[in-house]
């Protein structure tokens, strides 16, 4: 695995959404609780940018339908809704390592 830089980590305010990218991935990247997280960028239901969602804990919840993803293992924790329609999310959402060296955040690809 390699490692990518893909900020520093004065870019990356606790509790924000940040887009960057990765060998060619489009991820977001999120400070909580001091811990860094990256994953994939499009929800996998239908496609939306998670980076303008919002956290819930160490979750990340689309903007679009709500479906709610751990950013530690992506599986889901909610399944997307839409009104009373209750909908079942097409797979869990891609989670990507992080580390931190020195004034740096890197994500291994």
């Amino acid at each position: 695995m390699d490692y990518v830089k893909v900020a520093s980590a004065q870019q990356v305010a606790e509790g924000a959404l940040v887009p960057v990218e990765a060998g060619g991935d489009k991820l977001l990247l999120t400070k909580v609780g001091g811990t860094y997280y990256a994953a994939q960028r499009k929800c996998p239901h239908l496609g939306f940018n998670l980076c303008k969602g919002k956290l819930e804990g160490a979750a990340v919840v689309c903007p679009l339908h709500k479906a709610k993803f751990d950013l530690n293992t992506g599986q889901v924790e909610r399944d997307p809704k839409l009104l009373f329609i209750g909908m079942k999310a097409k797979s869990d959402l891609r989670t990507y390592p992080v580390k931190e060296m020195g004034d740096d955040i890197y994500v291994g690809i």
